[in-house]
């Protein structure tokens, strides 16, 4: 079925330009990184800031116009450090009434309702692995959408309502906010909530559930993450930034984790930037306290690239220390 459905992506790719437009995009995430410890020594390994190990990817789109419809197709493939390529999702689109609802089929998992990425030391959140279904309708409410999906490896009755997904995205000139609830085994559940509405601060709140029907399980406990930023530009070339994290786990007697970062960062020129972050986190309410500096210096080629040089040195429970020299480039679009 993998093979028929890529022949006929391709069979449009190569019509493209009669019959449809045809764009092309991807991203390259590569990087080293030296490491000591005290206790391990030294080591070396291809690994990437943001996406760890290094990886290649590539999207190609396919647009038609018909009928009073857009049809969309997209093909994803991502490819690993060791030369290893995997077709990372096959997904399509298709808009009706005037574009304000959106039927999605396929690998929607890039899709799918997201958290948005904070502040660089947090990654996107969003339901992994979902293919299926999805239906998205743009309310007479301004800002206002919802949808369902729906994973397509069900078959019965009882394993139909575990396949749902429910969402909702609100865009206000103030705010905006999300919102998805999986009924399936995990019962995760996404909230984020950004503030807009002062030019220069960067304000918001990201609560993260999983597990959430087996709280108090010791052998699937539920987790609870929230992630608090506050950001604000002092001037032209200077950011300052506090991100707050709390982890609960469902199991009794669990302590808290928690984390604290507080860093800048300055425009020197440019394209050359300069940032410094603490980072103070404790798995166990401060049973145990490790700290972390780290300083890194980003520069912007021409074009989408970047580059980064950057050296953390981490101290776990404020002893063993262990040092980080890492350099890489990022390149989100091509």
């Amino acid at each position: 079925m993998k093979k028929t459905i890529i022949a006929f992506l391709l069979a449009g790719f190569l019509a493209g330009g009669a019959f449809a437009q045809v764009t092309f995009s991807g991203s390259v995430y590569a990087g080293i990184q030296l490491q000591y410890t005290d206790y391990s020594g030294e080591s070396i390994t291809t690994i990437h800031r943001e996406e760890n190990d290094p990886r290649f990817n590539f999207m190609a789109t396919v647009t038609r116009e018909n009928y009073g419809a857009r049809l969309d197709t997209t093909f994803q493939m991502t490819g690993d450090s060791d030369g290893h390529f995997t077709l990372h999702g096959i997904y399509g689109w298709v808009d009706f009434l005037d574009n304000s609802l959106r039927l999605t089929m396929g690998q929607i998992s890039s899709a799918i309702w997201v958290l948005p990425r904070l502040h660089s030391r947090h990654a996107e959140l969003y339901f992994d692995k979902i293919r299926g279904f999805r239906a998205v309708y743009d309310t007479p409410i301004q800002g206002l959408s919802v949808g369902a999906a729906f994973r397509s490896d069900g078959h019965d009755v009882q394993t139909f309502a575990e396949q749902m997904i429910f969402g909702a995205n609100f865009i206000h000139p103030l705010f905006s906010a999300v919102f998805a609830y999986d009924l399936g085994n995990n019962v995760r559940t996404l909230f984020g909530f950004n503030f807009t509405g002062i030019p220069d601060l960067t304000a918001g709140i990201q609560i993260s559930a999983a597990h959430l029907s087996s709280w108090d399980d010791d052998f699937f406990p539920g987790i609870l993450q929230m992630h608090q930023i506050i950001g604000y530009r002092i001037m032209r070339p200077l950011n300052v930034h506090l991100i707050l994290g709390q982890t609960f786990h469902g199991t009794p007697d669990s302590d808290i984790g928690l984390e604290f970062v507080v860093g800048a960062e300055y425009r020197i020129l440019p394209n050359l930037t300069g940032s410094f972050n603490i980072i103070l986190d404790s798995p166990d309410h401060f049973t145990t306290t490790n700290l972390t500096l780290n300083p890194m210096i980003e520069h912007t080629l021409r074009g989408p690239a970047v580059l980064y040089v950057e050296y953390e040195l981490r101290l776990d429970n404020m002893d063993t220390a262990t040092h980080t020299f890492g350099f890489g480039i990022t390149i989100r679009a091509f």
